[in-house]
């Protein structure tokens, strides 16, 4: 069946980013504000897309945003766009903390949008999950109709083994290049740090994607390989893990 894959929905998110990238559509070092258009704090005029995917916009922890969390939703918050862009920018844009948030990948989503003219769910299922052949997925939305972006992405374990065995090789599937290698390479990060929707390892041997409660991305470059593993539940309890490994 389809979990949730929680913040593993980030790397899609940040994947989307890199099929337009290769497509010239844009670049993570536009402006955020080149594509959106809502009021806004006009320090926000700085961020870039690059900033956005590392999480550091300049928003202090405190406005750090997670839209798994019940009351968020409960508060009645209907504009989510509006919301973030609320928050205050304490720290000049790529040169504070970071700040993990699933607003940021929301607004990347928003971003994907604008270009695109479609959901970044509609625009990722012809451009990964049908290459893919994902069988049976679903992503949430805010309550107009966004793409979540940071996270509510539903996947079967097959499905998230079959999209990291395509990152370990290169973007690569079936001999059908579904996305840039140099986007890879920026998006999982230097050695050690977190970076476009992944992690990466000190000795940069394999990099991550993660979600709560054990959802969990592993991905191999030297021996073109992944490891997926799904479950729902505490972390102190026993999860239903399936571990999918896919190799050349």
């Amino acid at each position: 069946s389809a979990h949730n894959c929680y913040s593993i929905a980030k790397s899609f998110t940040s994947c989307a980013l890199g099929i337009l990238e290769g497509e010239g559509k844009l670049r993570d070092t536009d402006r955020l504000f080149f594509y959106l258009e809502a009021p806004h704090d006009e320090k926000w005029d700085e961020v870039t897309l690059r900033d956005v995917c590392l999480h550091k916009t300049g928003t202090p922890a405190e406005a750090n945003i997670d839209i798994d969390v019940e009351d968020f939703w409960a508060e009645g918050k209907t504009d989510f766009l509006q919301y973030v862009l609320s928050q205050p920018l304490l720290y000049e844009p790529g040169e504070g903390p970071f700040v993990y948030s699933d607003m940021n990948y929301y607004l990347l989503s928003r971003v994907v949008e604008q270009v695109t003219g479609r959901t970044t769910a509609a625009f990722l299922q012809e451009k990964l999950f049908n290459p893919l052949h994902f069988r049976g997925n679903a992503w949430g939305t805010c309550p107009q109709g966004h793409t979540l972006g940071g996270t509510g992405l539903f996947l079967r374990a097959r499905d998230l083994a079959a999209y990291g065995y395509m990152l370990a090789c290169g973007g690569v599937y079936e001999s059908r290049r579904l996305l840039p290698q140099e986007w890879i390479e920026k998006a999982k990060g230097a050695p050690g740090t977190y970076g476009y929707g992944f992690f990466n390892t000190p000795d940069n041997s394999y990099f991550v994607a993660g979600g709560m409660y054990g959802q969990t991305l592993y991905v191999f470059p030297s021996t073109h390989s992944a490891v997926a593993i799904q479950g729902h539940g505490v972390q102190t309890e026993e999860v239903d893990h399936t571990i999918v490994p896919l190799y050349l």
